[in-house]
């Protein structure tokens, strides 16, 4: 009898290990992970006679187990936390737990069943370890259809577990690779629609003199600046920070640029241009996205300044002989409610006088003791430098931005336009 019992003993470990073996040859030959864990899943029940199972992953940052299931209408990700539920335990101890009535532990998490329909009566749940011996995930095996999970069918989840998180970091770590190439990609053609945008020269202006200047801190910025003269003489000029980066925030500053260039030659009033906008920037950008901007508008002959503030910093008018001005009549943001009115302000400009836009990349670049910038250290640079040609201006509050950040990584973009009005 003994007998008998040690050869079907031999015959089942021969075939698991033969199980095993086309297991882990089926399970390297693929990088997809749903196709993985699919695989896994599927040679994991037939062996050991269970009617169905889930496999959870870790997600090591959010301290959480989570699963892909599929439902009669679609695709379903079950999250759990670490200690939580029977699988939650798993992940959290190392320790393989086999019941014969799950009801009876206090740590069986009811609500799937309760969701789900289903009954579940048996199970083993073991860690999914790698050959550092680190938990990359559990396997929850549900209902044997004769009897109960055994001490050999831990034996088999552990086998399995070594081929199996090979497998499976081995997708993770391609699918990585294969996001960053497309974040790359992203971001160049990102960086060719900011190319394309930003304008190639300014306009000559009769007694103005102008100069832009921008720094991404990545490949690709959010922030656009533009500057057009019309028919009539007048120049508009516009400096905007759009909330997102990438393909997305280029595409939206994109829009506005192409907007702006549009209404500008219908020389409308500078707060019906800003509602103008503001509705194409609603209508076109997803629950996030907006644009903070300055919109203004000089005529050389009269001197005056036109300006709407649309939720941006507020830009300065310097004199010679005189304090500064800061520009703050407008409204919130472009983009953000899809029905706003804009106060419009004006300023009369005289010789010599310097006007000042920025983004906040300016003021809020960080030092290493987190020290931002500031807009006093800025007005105090661009006084010091006041009467020099308006692009050394720039130039030397860059430098100044440089050194006070003293190489540490910066988060957002740097843009800076400047106008003087020279006689």
């Amino acid at each position: 009898m003994n007998s008998r019992k040690t050869i079907q003993v031999s015959k089942q470990t021969v075939s698991r290990l033969r199980i095993l073996a086309k297991a882990s040859e089926l399970l390297n030959s693929s990088l997809d992970l749903n196709r993985i864990l699919d695989l896994l899943l599927k040679h994991t029940t037939a062996n050991l006679n269970a009617s169905t199972g889930t496999i959870y992953l870790v997600d090591r940052e959010k301290k959480e187990l989570f699963a892909r299931i599929r439902t009669d209408r679609k695709m379903v990700e079950i999250r759990l936390a670490i200690g939580k539920g029977i699988s939650g335990y798993v992940a959290k101890t190392g320790k393989t737990v086999r019941l014969k009535d799950v009801y009876r532990d206090k740590r069986f998490y009811r609500d799937i069943d309760r969701q789900s329909g289903f009954r579940t009566k048996t199970m083993i749940c073991a860690p999914m370890k790698n050959r550092a011996g680190h938990i990359v995930g559990v396997f929850q095996i549900l209902n044997k259809k004769r009897g109960s999970f055994t001490s050999e069918d831990a034996r088999f989840l552990k086998a399995i577990s070594i081929p199996a998180t090979i497998a499976i970091e081995n997708a993770r770590l391609h699918h990585a690779e294969v996001e960053t190439q497309r974040m790359q990609r992203e971001l160049e053609l990102a960086a060719a629609i900011q190319q394309q945008i930003l304008p190639k020269s300014l306009p000559c202006v009769p007694e103005t003199q102008l100069s832009a200047f921008t720094k991404p801190c990545r490949e690709v910025g959010g922030d656009f600046y533009d500057a057009i003269e019309s028919d009539d003489g007048k120049l508009t000029l516009a400096i905007a920070d759009v909330s997102g980066k990438g393909v997305a925030g280029a595409l939206l500053v994109s829009t506005f640029q192409a907007a702006l260039h549009t209404y500008v030659e219908f020389r409308l009033p500078l707060k019906t241009l800003a509602m103008k906008l503001n509705r194409i920037i609603f209508e076109d950008s997803t629950v996030e996205g907006f644009i903070t901007c300055v919109l203004c508008t000089y005529d050389p002959k009269t001197r005056i300044l036109r300006y709407v503030n649309a939720g941006h910093n507020h830009p300065m008018v310097f004199r010679t002989g005189g304090p500064g001005l800061q520009l703050d009549r407008g409204g919130i943001g472009l983009g953000m409610l899809s029905d706003v009115s804009y106060e419009e302000g004006e300023v009369v400009l005289g010789a010599h006088d310097l006007l000042f836009l920025y983004t906040d990349g300016v003021t809020e670049a960080m030092n290493a003791d987190q020290d931002l910038y500031g807009e006093a250290r800025l007005w105090a640079r661009v006084r010091e430098h006041l009467l020099f040609p308006v692009n050394n201006i720039a130039g030397h509050v860059w430098d100044d931005v440089h050194r006070f950040s003293e190489g540490v990584q910066q988060v957002d973009d740097l843009t800076m336009l400047l106008m003087r009005v020279t006689d």
